[in-house]
């Protein structure tokens, strides 16, 4: 018996000993719900950079220990996870909320608890400069930079000239249509329609309609991603023949996998290609594919460059204490990671590159990367 006692407390101190000094880190991404067929994408990227890193010794001495939450693309949850990673589980870093939504409501728990949250979310709703929270950074380029290269290239390569818009109604979306209006009133261009479609519905036959009927000329799609397949497909079955240019869901295997044939000859301003021959990116897609046997898709790339983005600040801080390590991020830290140079800039994201694409069936082909 006391044999069985002693070799239960060793088991015990074992464990103990290799928990002991790990840096707690939570990833809090969409698994089920809305947003949840980024989800996947997100955790590998994560878990690719924490391996890693891991492997060649961790960060000063001590592995990263990720664990994974899911918010349920759903802001009470989300605040509950976050709640429960911060408060209770006293992790050292959030990363995500993926979902613009959820960060908005949730990122100011980070700053109670003087912890970071780094996320992919892309809506110019919670900028640094609107926010004001030191402890908030992004890890993609914002969507007021995308939409705006959007607007750009529509007008000045695609010409269109009679734009009509397509646009979801969470923040992601809203925000989007927002810089959609500035940037066309900017080039004195008015939007003749813009047409909802509510997440999770199937049928935009009805606005397609609308937007034909007000003589649009092209179609800015600013949608989730199943909503987006939902608009190409019923475009192509009424024959609508203009150029579709959309925003970031519009450029990932999350929609062209859903819309087939329909998504060939879309246009999308990516956050990521993996198509593109910088050797940081074809390092990251090798690594990927063979841990995952996947090609990866944004936002994977922005998650794995924040796990890198982390462990350096950690190094440079020399501590895992949170206003060290916002410090560090917002002031120190310059990194060269997939997604180029890695620099929090005055709106605290990371980075403003994205590329013009087209789909050709198969893949995106990349017309220009912007920075």
């Amino acid at each position: 018996m006391k044999s069985k006692i002693f070799a239960t407390l060793l088991v015990l101190a074992l464990l103990t000993a290799l928990s002991f000094g790990a840096i707690k880190v939570a990833l809090c991404a969409p698994f089920t719900g809305l947003g949840s067929i980024l989800g996947d994408y997100i955790k590998k990227g994560a878990k690719l950079a924490v391996e890693e890193i891991n492997s060649t010794g961790g960060v000063l001495g001590e592995q990263i220990e990720l664990t994974v939450y899911d918010t349920a693309a759903n802001p009470s949850t989300a605040m509950n996870v976050v709640r429960r990673a911060l408060f209770s589980d006293k992790v050292v870093a959030v990363f995500g909320p993926n979902m613009s939504s959820a960060v908005l409501g949730v990122h100011q728990l980070a700053q109670q608890a003087k912890t970071p949250m780094l996320v992919g979310a892309t809506s110019p709703s919670f900028r640094f400069t609107k926010v004001h929270n030191p402890f908030l950074f992004r890890l993609r380029a914002d969507d007021d930079v995308k939409v705006s290269q959007l607007v750009k290239y529509a007008v000045d390569v695609l010409g269109i000239k009679k734009p009509g818009v397509i646009y979801g109604s969470t923040d992601y979306c809203l925000a989007a249509l927002d810089v959609a209006k500035r940037e066309f009133g900017a080039r004195g261009i008015e939007i003749v329609d813009a047409e909802q479609i509510k997440e999770g519905e199937k049928d935009a036959t009805g606005q397609l309609l609308k937007l034909k009927n007000a003589g649009f000329d092209g179609l800015i799609g600013l949608t989730h991603e199943p909503e987006a397949a939902v608009v190409v497909k019923q475009l192509r079955q009424l024959e609508i023949d203009v150029p579709i240019i959309g925003f970031s869901a519009w450029g990932v295997p999350a929609f062209t996998d859903l819309a087939g044939d329909a998504a060939i000859g879309v246009y999308s301003v990516q956050g990521f290609n993996p198509n593109d021959s910088e050797l940081a990116v074809r390092s990251f897609v090798a690594h990927y594919k063979s841990k995952w046997g996947e090609e990866p898709s944004d936002p994977a790339q922005a998650y794995y460059d924040g796990i890198y983005l982390l462990a350096k600040a950690i190094e440079i801080a020399n501590s895992t204490d949170g206003e060290k390590l916002a410090e560090v991020l917002s002031n120190q830290l310059e990194m060269y990671g997939v997604q180029g140079m890695l620099k929090c800039d005055e709106h605290h994201n990371f980075t403003s590159i994205c590329y013009i694409s087209q789909f050709d069936g198969e893949s995106w082909t990349i017309i220009d990367k912007l920075h």
